[in-house]
């Protein structure tokens, strides 16, 4: 009985210290704790650690950035401060590969954190030659999130080269190009997706896309031949017929119109 007695007075305690301590402190979400310290000092307070704090300070950045899907609207991500910590804990941990793809994944909040995911995922590409991951990302966020074509092509080709790079996203390789103005690269992946197609009706769609880049590659050589010799570009694709650099504009084969645009210099499709 003394006993019994005994844990219903303490289980009383506990309650009633709870819920003066929830009276006096009541739950608050609080901006979080950030500070960035420099590579000298977390080097020498970690010693011969590094990873078990590379690790510290990468769980401190994912809590950050998921934390902000059930914090209130007004806790706003801090780009600076995540990717200054990532930099710093891949400098503490160079192999730290998942960090590196975090970097391009899951701390883009907005988008110009993809211009400061790029560096982080260019480190990871020097010390991880052969990842397909890492420059594939880097163009995934060119291409989503700044719309810069050009640069996404770029890694997206660069992605593509890697051993163990899968296929499935030359589809986005080739709109990239196209978007950007790299058309042999486009014409490179499509020329893979042609060959590995599973049906003969894709195949002939894919052959079209083909004879269509061919002829974009055609012109543009063709345009840049013309600036070569004239010191500017032409106004028009019918200039390089009169030059005689191309012995007329081809027919699309499916049906759009070669155009020059003279705001970005090169070739582009449009509607007949």
């Amino acid at each position: 009985m003394r006993l019994i007695l005994l844990s219903i007075f303490a289980y009383i305690a506990a309650a009633f210290i709870s819920f003066t301590t929830a009276r006096a402190y009541p739950p608050e979400i609080r901006e979080d704790l950030k500070y960035l310290p420099s590579r000298e000092v977390m080097e020498f307070l970690s010693l011969d650690h590094r990873g078990f704090v590379a690790d510290y300070l990468f769980v401190q950045v994912s809590l950050h950035s998921g934390g902000l899907m059930w914090k209130p609207l007004d806790i706003q991500f801090d780009s600076q401060w995540s990717f200054g910590t990532v930099d710093l804990l891949t400098d503490l941990d160079p192999q730290y590969y998942t960090a590196y793809l975090f970097s391009g994944m899951g701390l883009i909040h907005n988008f110009d954190d993809a211009k400061l995911a790029k560096p982080i995922l260019q480190k990871g590409m020097a010390v991880f030659p052969d990842s397909w991951e890492l420059p594939f990302w880097i163009g995934y966020d060119h291409y989503t999130y700044l719309e810069d074509y050009q640069t996404a092509a770029q890694y997206f080709y660069e992605a593509a080269q890697k051993p163990g790079a899968p296929g499935r996203f030359l589809a986005l390789l080739v709109s990239a190009a196209k978007k950007g103005g790299s058309y042999e690269n486009a014409f490179w992946a499509m020329k893979i997706m042609m060959e590995s197609a599973e049906d003969e009706k894709t195949r002939q769609v894919y052959e079209k896309k083909l004879v269509q880049l061919e002829n974009l590659i055609v012109l543009t050589q063709a345009s840049q031949k013309f600036n070569e010799i004239t010191g500017h570009y032409p106004e028009s694709l019918t200039d390089l017929t009169r030059k005689g650099l191309v012995p007329g504009l081809p027919e699309d084969p499916l049906g759009m119109a070669y155009t020059w645009d003279s705001e970005k210099k090169r070739v582009v499709m449009g509607k007949n």
